[in-house]
């Protein structure tokens, strides 16, 4: 991530670090693998929508109330759907919106009821909509692309291609634009208005979630974010005053989650409808959905007082799994503003063997997904326009390896960078704070020779920092701030303190690769690049 402030490290942080701190933030978005649903007396299995995480324990309880037990798993939406193909088992799916599972699963869900629905807005500082005269009346898309491309708006928003607010919002723009909704083709895209907006976005993440709490840690860096306006709404509760954010609507429309639980298999139906009756019943509509600001569909049920009443353009997706992979596949190629990703990878001694392996495979998968793959391991693959810096270090830092994937040598940087990782040979010390210097100030130099680009850092390290610069020496060094998020991953018998910190201090997240395929923590790290 680039273009976001410096952020200081918080006095002593990495002193306490030294220490051996423990510590780790939350996830938005975990990944285990999903339990098995193997009899009608096991509990109740739903896969859900990552930002449902915060709802999870007021669905236990009103489950449990209705007799069910239930155990909820979280993914985004691409992977509920590949997860479910892949022959993972679930009893039911619950999603943010339920077009895009009902054009892709393999198998199609045997029931789906609404539960409850969130409008996806623009959150816009109250005295920047002022400015641009949108707290009087609400823009058009075309309104909001023009601002952006101005340097108007500066905002965030999740990664079409991994988050359901990302994706909700890019058919939006381009729905309203062709002034068509379910039978939007790509020849219909306005991609220079399209682009327009796209500049503006300043943030990117692979979580609506995690998207708030970056809002929250630095509200100076951008001045608005699109989200779901029960995560605005919950974050506005969080924020002093001039930071908290107006949700807009835009007025030629925008795509609503309508959350339905999906039903996959017929045999466990009767569990299913107590589910139903207990989320769509008063008590849980009233009480649980009102904390959450989130819309409930019981119609004896009145909305929290604090959303917005307006009537809104609602949009839909496109109706064909071809266009929505077409426009997606363009997005991550031609319209999304590009990326520089600076890969820091320990080859120290204690990454020899099977760990090793997992690290060049998970760059081998990035390089360039296969025929047949699925949808999101295409899309988590380096696209045209992208520049990858990998920088090896044991107890010497190397010097690093660029692969440029421009439009006209994508093969061949494939092979470059399939090639860099079978060369890569495990042995020496861990120099972590060397290695991550050196990264930061290329880093820098990137964002000034080249600022309309999105540019961050992933750490992969399994052990201590024993060789060059210290976390004292490095946090001397950076006094005044880190110029590139770390997102730093979790592994072997790595510092879990210092990981979290690194994150924490430089505005990144944590990735937990003790208990993951590396190669899927790898791509669920794209979402934020």
């Amino acid at each position: 991530m680039s273009l976001a402030p410096a952020r200081r490290f918080a006095l002593g942080a990495l002193l306490a670090l030294a220490l051996g701190l423990a510590g780790c933030g939350r996830e938005e978005t975990p990944t285990a693998a999903a339990p098995q649903a193997t009899a009608p007396s096991a509990a109740f299995t739903v896969l859900a929508g990552s930002e449902l995480k915060d709802l999870e324990a007021p669905l236990v309880e009103a489950a449990r109330a209705a007799g069910v037990e239930l155990q909820l798993s979280y993914a985004g939406t691409l992977d509920i759907v590949e997860r479910v193909n892949a022959g993972e088992r679930f009893d039911a799916i619950l999603p943010p919106n339920g077009a895009y599972p009902a054009l892709a699963l393999a198998k199609p869900a045997v029931a789906r009821e609404k539960l409850f629905y969130s409008r996806i807005a623009l959150g816009v500082k109250a005295a920047k909509a002022a400015r641009l005269g949108w707290d009087k009346r609400a823009p058009g898309w075309a309104d909001i692309a023009r601002a952006a491309s101005t340097g108007q708006l500066r905002y965030g928003m999740t990664n079409a291609t991994s988050s359901n607010t990302g994706m909700s919002a890019l058919f939006a723009v381009a729905s309203a634009l062709a002034g068509k909704t379910e039978d939007l083709t790509a020849q219909d895209v306005d991609e220079k208005t399209l682009k327009a907006f796209l500049s503006g976005q300043k943030l990117t993440a692979g979580s609506s979630g995690w998207l708030a709490d970056a809002y929250l840690a630095d509200p100076a860096a951008i001045d608005a974010m699109v989200n779901y306006e029960a995560v605005i709404l919950r974050l506005n509760e969080r924020l002093p005053a001039a930071d908290r954010l107006l949700p807009i609507y835009p007025r030629d429309g925008m795509i609503s989650a309508d959350y339905p639980l999906m039903l996959l298999d017929e045999a466990r139906r009767e569990p299913y409808n107590r589910l139903v009756a207990a989320w769509k019943g008063a008590a849980f509509q009233r009480d649980a959905l009102s904390a959450a600001f989130l819309r409930p569909v019981n119609p004896e049920v009145q909305a929290a007082s604090a959303l917005p009443t307006a009537a809104v353009s609602e949009l839909s997706f496109p109706n064909r799994l071809e266009v929505i992979d077409a426009v997606l596949g363009t997005y991550q190629a031609r319209w999304r503003k590009p990326s520089t990703s600076i890969f820091v990878l320990d080859l120290s001694g204690s990454m020899q063997g099977q760990r090793l392996e997992a690290m060049r495979e998970a760059l081998k998968r990035l390089s360039g997904a296969e025929a047949g793959a699925a949808a999101s391991v295409r899309y988590s693959a380096f696209q045209s326009r992208e520049r990858v810096v990998l920088i090896p270090f044991a107890t010497r830092v190397s010097e690093p390896v660029w692969v440029r994937f421009e439009p006209e040598r994508i093969g061949a940087a494939r092979e470059e960078l399939r090639r860099q990782a079978d060369a890569m040979k495990a042995d020496g010390g861990t120099a972590i704070y060397s290695a991550l210097a050196v990264a930061e100030d290329l880093a820098r130099e990137e964002q000034r020779s080249d600022p309309d680009r999105f540019v961050s850092i992933v750490l992969l390290t399994d052990g201590q920092n024993n060789a060059g610069l210290n976390p004292e020496e490095f946090q001397a060094r950076y006094a005044n701030g880190l110029p590139a998020r770390i997102f730093p991953i979790l592994f072997g018998e790595g510092n879990a303190a210092e990981m979290h910190q690194l994150a924490k201090s430089s505005g990144g997240r944590e990735f937990d690769g003790r208990r993951l395929v590396l190669a899927q923590v790898f791509k669920e790290i794209r979402g934020y690049q």
